[in-house]
C-alpha cells in the first residue's frame, strides 16, 4: 500500500516471484547503440554496466513488478533500484552478514524460479529472444537481488524514525495520492502501516549518503532519449486508427 514508485528496490524484493502477465513483449531492441559493457554507474568500487541494467529489467519484469520498457521514468527507476541494491550488498559485505537459513531458502527460491522460467518459456515460444535472454544467466543477478532483500530486511527494523519523519512521509504520500484522485485514511489510522516504509527509505538514504555514486549521465540519457523517441513512434502508430476513423466519419 505504502510503496512509492521511486522505491523500486523495496517494491521488487517484497514482491519477488510475482509473475505479471504480458511482460514478455520483446521491446529491448537496443537502438541506442550502447554496448552491454558500457558503464552506466559506479557505486563505490563496483561498476554497473548497461548489460547489468538490462538484466535487472528482465529480472524485475519476470520476478517482481510490471515494468514498461518504453517508459523512461520506469526504466530509470530500475537503474536506481540496481544502484540501491549494490549499496545494500556493499553494506552486507562490510557487516560480514551471514545467515545459514538464507542458504537453504536460496536453494528453494532458485528451484522455484527455474520452474517459473520453464513455465514462461512454454507460454512464450513465439518470443524466443526474450526466452533466451531470461534463460541464459539470470541466476547470478537474481541471487544478488535475494541477498540484498535478506540483508535489508534484517536491518530495516533497527532504523529509528521520529514521529515527525513519519508524519512528513505520510503528508507527501497523501499529496501524491490526492493528485492521482485517490483518497487517504487519516494519519492516525495508518501510522503503523506507514512506519516500515519510512524506515526503509531512511535505511536507503543513509546508505546513499555514505557511498560514492557516480552516474554516467551521458550514457543514461542517451538510452532514455532513445526510449522517448520509440515511445512517441508507438503513440503515433496507436493514434492512426482514430485519425483514419475521423476522416471516414468526415466523409460520411
Amino acid at each position: 500500500m505504502f510503496s512509492r514508485s521511486k522505491n523500486v528496490f523495496f517494491y521488487a524484493v517484497a514482491a519477488a516471484l510475482f509473475f505479471m502477465a504480458g511482460w514478455a513483449c520483446d521491446k529491448f531492441a537496443n537502438k541506442s547503440g550502447i554496448s552491454n559493457s558500457q558503464v552506466v554507474a559506479v557505486v563505490g568500487d563496483h561498476n554497473i554496466t548497461f548489460g547489468d541494467w538490462m538484466k535487472q529489467m528482465d529480472l524485475l519484469r519476470v520476478f517482481a513488478s510490471s515494468i514498461d520498457p518504453d517508459n523512461s521514468e520506469q526504466v530509470k527507476a530500475v537503474l536506481d533500484s540496481l544502484i540501491d541494491q549494490q549499496l545494500v550488498l556493499d553494506a552486507a559485505q562490510k557487516a560480514k552478514f551471514s545467515d545459514p537459513a538464507f542458504d537453504e531458502a536460496l536453494k528453494k527460491k532458485l528451484l522455484e524460479s527455474d520452474l517459473k522460467v520453464k513455465e514462461i518459456k512454454d507460454k512464450l515460444e513465439k518470443d524466443i529472444q526474450t526466452v533466451q535472454r531470461i534463460q541464459n544467466g539470470y541466476q547470478e543477478p537474481y541471487k544478488k537481488m535475494l541477498l540484498a532483500r535478506e540483508f535489508a530486511a534484517s536491518q530495516v527494523n533497527n532504523v529509528f524514525v521520529t514521529e515527525k519523519e513519519k508524519r512528513d512521509w505520510y503528508e507527501q504520500y497523501a499529496a501524491q495520492a490526492q493528485k492521482a484522485g485517490q483518497r487517504m485514511l487519516p494519519y492516525e489510522k495508518v501510522k503503523k502501516e506507514v512506519e516500515p516504509s519510512v524506515k526503509a527509505e531512511k535505511f536507503l538514504k543513509d546508505l546513499q549518503a555514505q557511498a560514492k555514486i557516480d552516474r554516467k549521465q551521458d550514457v543514461i540519457e542517451k538510452y532514455l532519449n532513445s526510449l522517448s523517441i520509440s515511445s512517441q513512434m508507438l503513440d503515433s502508430k496507436n493514434n492512426l486508427p482514430s485519425a483514419i476513423d475521423s476522416k471516414v466519419d468526415g466523409k460520411k
